[in-house]
């Protein structure tokens, strides 16, 4: 009875009608209760009640359960998600498998077609039905492909084919008047696959007439091209060859000619032009090598193939005078080698037989006054190769530099003003270069402004944002400096100014064309080690020394190659006559042998192949050391050696050279006062020792031709010679020649005394440093794949 009281006080056990709490306790209804007594319902709840309550959870503990409730099924959801992304991963894996299948049949269908049109015992008839097959199971191809791509990856944006981008060309090009010729077929299709894949979007931006004027419509017009067609204009057909005056910088090699339309040989007609350097039309592809030696190809560029654009004073073999040109000539085969679409952007100095016009003109202003300017270009060894004519850059060809510094500075203002505007207007192979993916590599103070042009004009205005830009020094003592009042030469407003200002402790504030370009530049490139750790101490820097540490963090140094198509014993062909020989490793002491007597011979000193032969071939100037050879000579003439000397420069050497014969015989002294690319190649190939006793060296070419032809250098160790010479080490057996470390003729005279030494008394030791030397892979494949890397941090900005 007391527990019944206390329960019936309690607000559960109220006889209202509500729930109680056992009922809620027990999931049983309050109409269950009805009729019992109040004590019989205490006593149930006193024996069972308190069991059922410890059951009831809080709302803390249900919310918590309703929660976790909550996170199984979520779990349950994700996981579900994660097998859909799974099997999703493994739709879009199994395409990507068919895709690389496909690009593989692809790849062997345009070998095949390759082939057949080289192939000269094909004829005509099996040519086009080949072609036709072929074309048919590609286009087979094609559409088995979009239908795959558009079935598994629906969700995916199509992408944009290139045909679009040279229909829809938005390119205003000031083209000569001249006709459209239409293509048939089989020519169209040849020039759309030549046309390289990697070309992305050429949208014009827009005009900016501070920087070009338009031509009048009266002597211009814009041709727009059909599909299907090629204008005319910009596939050589204004008619050079019937100029007298055209000077082929090499003989041609006939070519096998595939049967086509006259307007499909036009179209071809500059890919079957190939200039490499002299005689390279001969050993291009190995054929011109007697022991079939072929030269094993570079890695391919893989993701990272870019848009390249080397623009420089001088190019081998049309223009050169010194290592530029030989890079300019050398560097983009490497680089198209390895993948890349690469253009060269030279002026045209002379009369070449190998450019053919464009038709492109345009009209830049400099110093107030308009000139014009007319495109050529020529496509050899994979490169396209864009010259800037005008009437201020023709007939200078013998003395590229010369004239004064305000004519100097004239020509480079319109040479990098055109050309940082050729990828817009120049259409090689049919289609601009664009801005897509591009990169321009400058070389020395000549295009020091292109940098700056690309920043003011484009970049600062919104355009070409993506476009780099990377500077190379060959030579930094010449920089393009003087007074700040040249500023108002360059064409640029004069918010820019500062970047040309540069206060020099000994000749003050001035302008220099090399600090603007080292400012705005995105990376900058020298062309050794030695010579970029040069470049930051007072006596390398020339001034620029406080610029280039600020900006270390974009300098590296890269040692330059050489060309050994042109540069091999093997293949030269400057050794196939007058008692010459091509050699190699195998053949090294006869044929070396040889070509010393054939030399001894052609410069009329006396036969003996026990006189070591030495040789110098450079300018004659300070820099290269040539008052250390003076001051030595009569040291030399006491231990009978031949000294060969070729090279021009300072009036008052090129008479101390002549003085040399007079005073020390002919029969020991000749000298050769210009330059001969034949006799350089001679003397490389007929000397013993080559000396190179230069007092600054950015890299040096020399001695990296000397060691592949078997001649032991003797350098003094600055710059790209301290890089590329290793010092002889005889207890080791290791090393190419002899360096000092001295500009002096005492130091010079050590270095070549142990060489004479050990050339007399230890021909073991000789040899293996002619074979050594040889031995080596001094081509320009390993340098172009570190200035890939350059490019491709420059294009991310790393």
């Amino acid at each position: 009875m007391e527990c019944a009281a206390i329960c019936s006080t309690l607000p559960l056990f109220s006889r209202r009608p509500r729930k109680s709490a056992y009922s809620v306790a027990s999931g049983v209804s309050a109409a269950a209760f009805r009729g019992i007594p109040d004590e019989d319902i205490g006593r149930l709840f006193l024996r069972h009640g308190w069991r059922r309550l410890n059951r009831i959870e809080s709302p803390v503990r249900v919310r918590a359960a309703q929660k976790s409730s909550r996170e199984d099924a979520g779990s349950e959801e994700s996981d579900n998600a994660l097998e859909k992304a799974v099997e999703k991963s493994k739709k879009v894996l199994t395409l990507q498998k068919d895709l690389l299948q496909q690009i593989a049949k692809r790849k062997e269908l345009v070998s095949s077609i390759k082939t057949s049109l080289l192939d000269p015992k094909s004829s005509l008839d099996d040519w086009e039905d080949s072609f036709a097959d072929n074309d048919k199971e590609y286009d087979g191809l094609l559409s088995t492909s979009s239908a795959q791509s558009a079935h598994g990856l629906e969700e995916y944006p199509q992408s944009v084919p290139s045909e679009h981008f040279v229909e829809n060309d938005k390119v205003g090009k000031k083209n000569l008047p001249l006709t459209t010729t239409t293509l048939n077929k089989g020519s169209d299709k040849i020039l759309r696959k030549r046309n390289p894949k990697s070309v992305e979007s050429n949208v014009k931006p827009a005009s900016l007439s501070n920087l070009s004027s338009s031509l009048s419509q009266s002597t211009s017009s814009t041709t727009k091209t059909a599909p299907g067609t090629v204008n005319s204009s910009n596939i050589a057909v204004l008619d050079l060859d019937s100029q007298t005056n055209l000077k082929p910088s090499s003989r041609e090699i006939p070519l096998t000619d595939v049967p086509s339309s006259k307007a499909s040989a036009s179209a071809s007609e500059h890919e079957k032009r190939d200039l490499s350097v002299s005689c390279s039309k001969e050993i291009g592809d190995g054929t011109g090598d007697p022991s079939g030696v072929a030269l094993k190809p570079p890695p391919l560029a893989g993701a990272n193939v870019m848009n390249i654009i080397l623009v420089s004073a001088e190019c081998a073999p049309w223009s050169k005078t010194g290592g530029l040109g030989d890079v300019a000539g050398a560097l983009p085969k490497a680089l198209a080698r390895r993948g890349h679409r690469v253009m060269v952007v030279t002026p045209l100095y002379g009369n070449y037989g190998e450019p053919q016009h464009a038709g492109v003109r345009k009209m830049y202003k400099v110093d107030g006054q308009d000139m014009e300017v007319n495109y050529f270009q020529a496509y050899i060894d994979g490169v396209d190769f864009v010259f800037i004519d005008s009437p201020i850059l023709r007939h200078i060809e013998n003395n590229i530099y010369g004239g004064n510094s305000m004519d100097v500075l004239k020509r480079m203002v319109l040479f990098c003003k055109a050309a940082v505007e050729v990828p817009w207007h120049v259409p090689c192979g049919g289609v601009c270069y664009g801005d897509g993916n591009l990169v321009f590599i400058a070389n020395d103070w000549h295009t020091a402004l292109l940098p700056v042009y690309l920043k003011a004009y484009y970049r600062d205005n919104g355009l070409m944002k993506f476009t780099r830009s990377v500077l190379v020094i060959h030579n930094i003592a010449h920089q393009g400096r003087g007074p700040m009042d040249n500023f108002s030469y360059v064409g640029l407003p004069s918010e820019y100014a500062e970047l040309f200002r540069l206060y020099d402790p000994l000749g003050g504030e001035h302008f220099n064309i090399f600090a603007a370009g080292l400012k705005t530049a995105d990376r900058v490139v020298t062309v050794s080690h030695g010579y970029a750790w040069e470049l930051k101490t007072p006596e390398g820097g020339w001034g620029l020394n406080g610029l280039i540490n600020e900006n270390d963090w974009k300098l590296q140094g890269i040692v330059n190659g050489i060309d050994t198509k042109e540069w091999n014993p093997q293949l030269d062909c400057h050794l196939k006559s007058d008692g010459y020989v091509n050699y190699s490793l195998d053949t090294l002491q006869s044929g070396k042998s040889q070509c010393k007597a054939a030399l001894q011979r052609e410069l009329n000193l006396p036969v003996r192949n026990d006189v070591p032969l030495i040789g110098f071939i450079g300018r004659l100037d300070h820099q290269k050391g040539v008052d250390l050879i003076a001051e030595a000579i009569p040291w030399m003439m006491g231990q009978d050696v031949q000294l060969v000397m070729l090279g021009t420069g300072r009036p008052d050497l090129e008479e101390m050279l002549r003085q040399f014969e007079n005073q020390y015989g002919r029969d020991k002294v000749r000298g050769w006062v210009g330059f001969s690319v034949k006799t350089a190649h001679r003397i490389t190939a007929g000397a013993d020792i080559l000396l190179m006793p230069s007092r600054f060296e950015p890299c040096g070419l020399n001695q990296l031709y000397a060691m592949s032809y078997g001649t032991i250098p003797v350098v003094h160790a600055v710059g790209g010679l301290r890089d590329t010479v290793q010092p002889f080490d005889p207890f080791n057996d290791s090393g190419y020649g002899w360096t000092f470390q001295r500009a002096e003729a005492n130091q010079l005279i050590d270095a070549l005394g142990n060489c004479l030494l050990t050339y007399r008394q230890y021909k073991q030791s000789w040899e293996g440093l002619q074979r050594r030397g040889m031995m080596q892979d001094l081509s320009w494949d390993h340098a172009a794949a570190k200035y890939e890397e350059v490019l491709v941090a420059a294009k991310y900005q790393w």
